[in-house]
């Protein structure tokens, strides 16, 4: 994501666009930085769709770092990019860690 970006979020965040600038919506976040990047790929391809996976929650063992189950069926069609974007929860909530989504573009 280029440096124009993240500034741009920072002064959203400090303007209270998302809550209480200490302690600010963190889905409303993550929802403004999907929209931000669904912008951006829409330059490298046409019409990007972001297409909800899982979100991720960690896992307490050796090989298993974060789980998540998918709410439907999903088929992913072969070359989609594939994203993950923190989830930044609240402490003491159920919120995932990370989301999982995938990216298709129209034709």
């Amino acid at each position: 994501m280029s440096n124009d970006a993240r500034s741009e979020m920072k002064i959203r965040i400090a303007n209270g666009e998302f809550g209480d600038p200490e302690k600010p919506d963190m889905d409303a976040i993550n929802n403004a930085w999907q929209d931000i990047m669904e912008s951006k790929m829409k330059d490298m391809g046409n019409n990007g769709t972001f297409n909800t996976i899982s979100g991720l929650w960690p896992r307490q063992g050796d090989k298993v770092a974060f789980d998540g189950r998918t709410q439907e069926e999903i088929s992913i069609p072969a070359g989609s990019k594939i994203l993950c974007f923190y989830g930044n929860p609240e402490p003491g909530t159920r919120q995932p860690e990370f989301r999982l989504v995938y990216v298709t573009y129209d034709d």
